[in-house]
Formats: structure tokens, C-alpha cells, sequence
């Protein structure tokens, strides 16, 4: 059983959108008395509604009183007469409708003003089309399919568009037909273009797959339409809400499994039917599958994986400092950041949950060893600091406690009025910036104090490739687990400035990099042996470009590429030898 992921799968455009701002009221403690609602459901997934809920975001009701709380119009949009009615109940509006129905809104809006008679070729009564007909003031008509024309009225002259998620194939039909019957018209092609790559996706993917498995909220339209799709092109499909509604015993007798999901589907629900699947088809195989998948799972989702990395970073570091590597510095770097990773995952499950299922299902089952093994890991790195000298215990010390405090409210519930980040978790950036500087400091700084004949010019240079390394791979993976930080409340990079101005930032920071490396050799900084760490950037820079293309998307094999950059480093140490020698 092979398993084809759509590149398209995952929340659009609009639903991102409305989730951001809803995420950002609630963190921001929404309207004066911090009550955040949402007009209507927000989005058609009975799963991330449950999430919202747990943060105290409903949608309201008549009997809500809204003169002091916040209002998030949904992606779908509402009616004049209803933002209206919001806005003289004295609440807060935060508007996250769609731009792409913001768009029909006003075309809808701007023909009823010449005369025009608005036909929508939609769902009758789906919370967008409602809206949609609140902008035809009186003359707007809904239908569904070609049947339904001959039903219409007689129209002096007509405005067509489309409900944004309508089937691309059936407008078209619907409007050449209705251009047939009324000679004055003009047509709107409003369905969006996210919808329409990924009902394309579905049309050609149906024609590679055996079977289709669509994920989504059985209340989502367009969750349905590619549905109907799929199905229209004579492949089994089979829509899911949850992982737990797959039907193996209907499955396995197909070779190749296509996966998408509708609009209002996040990428962590997404993940984990995508994981199951996979750990199926592991078991299917038998033996050898089987063990070859529970490595990869315990290899990575334990942590050890990243510790091997952090082993061949610091061997590389000594090596850019010109000095011999000494296994005491890797091991402590190796059992530092293990210990880190192993004990921070322990004050971050909610996010691991959702984002990262196949490490989340593993801790849950072995949670006390993991305990154990990270305390170990801890007080093992500190004694053999301490061994070095006491700059290098205090190093390590100081970045546990602070890896301790991390996620540790500082400022009192007293003062949240006057401060508005009351743990360093809450900081924008903190994350990124804490993670970079504990590997520049366990896997550059350590092995510098510990050898004495080092040279002070080159620790700038190893202390600025090992951050821009981690930084890097720190940041994609926030931009990959964006949405599951959001929920959360955690405030990454990628959440705080957006993903573009992330992505820019990656690049100038690879460019800056490459920059250094080529230089510190000619002024004397370094050995030629910083030209050989310039793969370790172009590394960088290709994973960065595999994840913009959707190449490379999922949770465990995302963090396999990235975190063998730290391998490839200690891999271009042996090279660079085998070259000198």
C-alpha cells in the first residue's frame, strides 16, 4: 500500500485567516470582559471547533450579551443588515471574512446598485451564500444545478457568480446555460483559486490512485465537493473526520492510497490519518516494514536522532576553532540538548498533540522512562561540564535554568493588565532565539573553553554558523506547526511577523552566512575548513525550498532532512581530512 499526500491538503487561504484572528483575540484576551465569540461556527471541522472551545471561543447565540466582548465575523461573511446589528450591540467586530468572498460581496453589491438581478450558483442556504444574498438587496437567486434554471423568473438583466467553493465544472455548465436564457448578462468567476487547484488535484490525483481518502468535517461543502469529484471519476472514496474512521478492512485491498482534505481541515488532523495509514502499511508488510518504521519513530521522535546531531556539530565546531575534538564537549552538547528537547517536550504536549502525532502517541506510552532518561541526561551534563572548568558549568547551568523557567509565569496575574508577556515562553521570538543560542553554546562555546590554545578569532565565526543553523531549522519547523501554535497561544516567529517575512529572513540569513564562511579564511579567522561547511548552508537553503514546494510537509520526515544538516557538518570534517591528508 503506497500513500499520496495532495500538495494542495490543509486549511486555505480564508479559514487560515479567520483562524489567525480568532486565535489572536483569544490571546489577546478578546473585548473587555476577554470573551471572544464567532458568528456562527467558524469553520465546518467538528474537531478544531473543539479545540476553540477549550479556549473559551463559542459561537454566539441570542442570548449573548456582546456590549463588551469580541465578534469574529467568520471567513464565510454575513449580511449588511447583520454587521449592523453587531455593531450596535457594541461590540468589538473583528472581521475575517474571506477577501476572495469579500470580492464577490462587492461585485454582487456594486451590480444590484446598476439594476443587475444576482444569480449564485451555490449551496442554499450555506452561511456564505446567505451573506452573499444580503448584497443583492431583495433580487438575488440561488441555484445548484441546470434543472433548477427553469425555475428562475424572467430578468431584464442578470449578474452570475459563484459561491467560492462551488465545483469548477458545474458554473460553467450552469452559465453557459444561463447566458442561453438571458441575452444581458455578465459572469463572475469567483470561485477560488485554491479551490480549484485542489479540486484539479483531486480530478488528476483520482486517475494515479486506487482509492481516495478525503478528511474533513462532513458539514463542509467543499469537504463534500471533493467528495463528489473523486467519486464522479470512478474511485473509491471514502471521507473521514478523525484517524479513528479508517476502515482498513475496506482499504487494504488497494494498492495506492491518495489523501487530501477539504479547506477547513487543519494540517495536524491531516497528519495523523496520513500516520495511521502509513503505520498500517508498516504492519501489513510484516517484519521488515514494520521494524524499519518503529526505528525511524523511536530514532527521531525520542530525541536521539537530534542528539547524534548534536555529536557531529560540535566535533565540526572544534574543528572550526582549530582544535582536536574531544568526546567529553560532544557528549556534553549530545546530553544537554537531549535532556532539553526530551524535558521541554514533557511542558509542550498540547502542541506536540496536535502537530506532531506519531511523537506524541510514543512519550505517551513510554512517558517515565523519558522522565528519567532526561533528568539523567541533565545532571550527566552538568558533572561533566563542571570536569572542564567552572565557565563551562556555569554555561550549562545557567541555560538549564533558564530552560526550567522558560515556560514559568514571572509577572503576577496583578500586573497581566500592565505586562503583557508574563512568561518568556510569550515572548515573539524567544523560542527561535533560546534554542539557537543553547546549541551555539553547548556545541561552540564549550569546546573553546575547554582548550586553551583555541583561537578567540574564530569562535564569532562558530558560534555564527552553529546559530544560523539551528535558527534555520527552528523556524521552518515553527512555519510547518504554525496553526498547532496558534491554538496554544505560543508566540513563534513565523506567528509574529508571517511566513513571508519568516521565509525572507531565512534567506538573508543563508546569504549573510555564506558570506562569512567564504571570508574568515582569507582574513585569517579561520582554517580553509570553513569553505567545507558551505554545503551545510546550500543544505539549508534546499530543505527551506522542499517545504515552499510542498515537497516536503510531514512531522518526523520534516525533522529527518532538517536535522541531518547537523550530521552532514561532522560528514564534511571526515571529507575535508581525507582532502588535507
Amino acid at each position: 500500500m503506497r500513500v499520496i499526500v495532495a500538495k494542495t491538503a490543509g486549511f486555505c487561504m480564508g479559514v487560515r485567516k479567520a483562524m489567525d484572528r480568532v486565535l489572536d483575540a483569544s490571546n489577546e484576551k478578546g473585548g473587555d470582559d476577554g470573551s471572544v465569540y464567532t458568528e456562527g461556527p467558524l469553520i465546518h471541522n467538528p474537531q478544531v471547533l473543539e479545540k476553540l472551545e477549550e479556549k473559551g471561543i463559542k459561537a454566539l447565540n441570542e442570548n449573548t450579551d456582546l456590549s463588551k466582548s469580541t465578534v469574529v465575523i467568520r471567513a464565510h461573511g454575513i449580511t449588511p443588515r447583520r454587521r449592523e446589528e453587531l455593531e450596535a450591540s457594541g461590540a468589538k467586530i473583528c472581521d475575517a471574512t474571506c477577501p476572495r468572498v469579500q470580492r464577490v460581496q462587492s461585485i454582487i453589491e456594486e451590480n444590484t446598485k446598476l439594476g443587475y438581478s444576482t444569480i449564485i450558483v451555490g449551496d442554499e442556504g450555506h452561511a456564505e451564500v446567505v451573506g452573499l444574498l444580503g448584497y443583492a438587496d431583495g433580487n438575488g437567486y440561488v441555484i445548484s444545478s441546470i434543472e433548477e434554471i427553469s425555475d428562475l423568473p424572467d430578468l431584464e438583466k442578470i449578474c452570475i457568480v459563484a459561491q467560492t467553493t462551488q465545483d469548477m465544472n458545474t458554473f460553467a455548465l450552469i452559465a453557459e446555460k444561463l447566458k442561453l436564457r438571458y441575452g444581458n448578462n455578465k459572469v463572475f468567476d469567483t470561485i477560488c483559486s485554491s479551490t480549484s487547484k485542489r479540486q484539479e488535484e483531486v480530478i488528476n490525483l483520482s486517475e494515479e490512485v486506487d482509492a481516495m481518502i478525503v478528511v474533513g468535517g462532513r458539514g463542509s461543502a467543499n469537504t463534500n465537493r471533493l467528495v463528489q469529484i473523486s467519486e464522479n471519476k470512478g474511485t473509491p472514496t471514502f471521507l473521514v473526520e478523525t484517524e479513528n474512521e479508517l476502515n482498513f478492512k475496506k482499504l487494504e485491498n488497494y494498492g495506492v492510497i491518495g489523501v487530501t482534505a477539504g479547506a477547513s481541515t487543519p494540517n495536524w488532523l491531516l497528519q495523523r490519518v496520513v500516520d495511521k495509514v502509513q503505520n498500517y502499511q508498516g504492519k501489513k508488510n510484516r517484519k521488515i516494514q514494520s521494524v524499519k518504521e518503529k526505528a525511524i519513530t523511536i530514532l527521531v521522535g525520542s530525541f536521539m536522532y537530534i542528539g547524534i546531531g548534536a555529536t557531529s556539530i560540535s566535533y565540526s565546531s572544534s574543528v572550526l576553532l582549530g582544535i582536536n575534538p574531544k568526546v567529553k564537549c560532544c557528549t556534553i552538547a549530545t546530553l544537554f540538548l537531549f535532556s532539553m528537547y526530551v524535558l521541554n517536550y514533557f511542558t509542550n504536549k498540547e502542541a506536540a498533540a496536535l502537530s506532531e502525532p506519531s511523537r506524541f502517541k510514543l512519550y505517551e506510552k513510554y512517558q517515565s522512562i523519558f522522565m528519567v532518561l532526561g533528568f539523567i541526561a541533565a545532571i550527566l551534563s552538568l558533572a561533566l561540564a563542571f570536569t572542564v572548568n567552572i565557565e563551562a558549568f556555569f554555561c550549562i547551568f545557567f541555560l538549564s535554568l533558564f530552560g526550567i523557567a522558560y515556560r514559568a509565569s514571572i509577572i503576577p496575574n496583578k500586573l497581566s493588565s500592565i505586562f503583557r508577556y508574563r512568561s518568556l515562553a510569550q515572548i515573539p521570538g524567544s523560542k527561535e532565539m533560546f534554542i539557537s543560542i543553547a546549541w551555539a553554546v553547548s556545541t561552540g562555546l564549550i569546546p573553546f573553553l575547554e582548550s586553551p590554545v583555541s583561537s578567540v578569532s574564530s569562535l564569532p565565526v562558530v558560534l555564527a554558523f552553529v546559530f544560523s543553523m539551528v535558527f534555520m531549522r527552528t523556524v521552518l519547523l515553527d512555519v510547518k506547526d504554525v496553526q498547532g501554535d496558534r491554538i496554544i497561544g505560543k508566540e513563534t516567529i513565523p506567528i509574529a511577523i508571517g511566513k513571508n517575512k519568516t521565509k525572507a529572513i531565512l534567506v538573508i540569513l543563508s546569504i549573510l552566512l555564506t558570506i562569512l564562511l567564504i571570508i574568515s579564511p582569507m582574513i585569517g579567522w579561520t582554517s580553509e575548513f570553513s569553505y567545507y561547511l558551505i554545503p551545510c548552508v546550500a543544505y539549508a537553503c534546499g530543505y527551506l525550498y522542499l517545504y515552499h514546494k510542498r515537497i516536503v510537509t510531514s512531522g518526523l520526515a520534516c525533522e529527518i532532512i532538517t536535522d541531518f544538516n547537523f550530521i552532514l557538518a561532522g560528514i564534511m570534517v571526515v571529507i575535508w581530512r581525507l582532502v588535507v591528508i
